[in-house]
């Protein structure tokens, strides 16, 4: 089966093969335990969340529940926990928001598509939306932005590996303001979606019964406890 992925470092890597991110690979392993083996391309969030509710794909890498999406998919058991956090450049700023509603008086980035766009919406801030979180820092950088509203993971990858292309990144501060949960996702869209997502429910408790789910957290440096399942992404 096919699940789209887009890039959301280090859950889910484009292009680095030997380690395609965490998320990947619980994947793979969870379907791999019922004889499934499980495709996944990597595209911009609003390409892969098209082509999946659109039945061209089997469904997304993962995503985050929003009611809307029910119409269309089948939300998994739990795949983990992703941080929320705001950056800024500027302490003062954070120093004033501890609510995504706290930010209502400035003008805030946020990824196109996330369901941390409809949560900015909701709480009636001023957003601008962009299609990753590298254009996100880029127009925090050049103060385009006062802030951004964010999936904490992939943007702290940025800082960690971008300072070449945006020597400013380091300069980011950050503060966390919620920890979401976050599911992978089968469209409704396809044949036989209730019985797939049964059997990668089914994978997925196994592989976390026989210490594999732990053992792929381990060798991205992350655990149950930090990140991802304490348990949007999300997306």
């Amino acid at each position: 089966m096919t699940l789209a992925c887009n890039p959301f470092p280090p859950s889910k890597i484009e292009g680095t093969a030997p380690e395609p991110g965490y998320d990947v690979e619980i994947l793979r392993a969870a379907f791999a335990t019922r004889n499934i083996t499980l495709i996944t391309p990597f595209y911009p969030w609003k390409r892969a969340y098209f082509l999946a509710r659109t039945g061209q794909v089997d469904g997304l890498c993962s995503c985050s529940y929003l009611p809307e999406r029910e119409k269309d998919f089948l939300f998994s058991d739990l795949l983990g926990h992703v941080r929320v956090a705001v950056y800024a450049t500027q302490q003062e700023i954070l120093d004033s928001v501890n609510t995504v509603e706290d930010a209502r008086n400035m003008t805030v980035g946020v990824v196109n598509g996330y369901s941390l766009e409809a949560t900015a919406r909701d709480a009636g801030l001023d957003i601008i939306m962009a299609n990753s979180e590298a254009t996100l820092v880029n127009l925090l950088l050049s103060r385009r932005l006062d802030a951004v509203l964010s999936f904490k993971s992939p943007i702290d990858y940025l800082i960690k590996h971008g300072s070449n292309t945006m020597p400013d990144i380091s300069s980011l501060k950050t503060k966390i303001i919620a920890n979401n949960p976050y599911y992978s996702c089968i469209t409704k869209n396809i044949d036989g979606s209730e019985e797939l997502m049964a059997q990668f429910n089914l994978g997925l408790q196994t592989i976390r019964n026989n210490g594999l789910y732990e053992n792929i957290l381990a060798k991205y440096g992350t655990s149950p406890e930090t990140d991802t399942i304490s348990p949007d992404k999300n997306q």
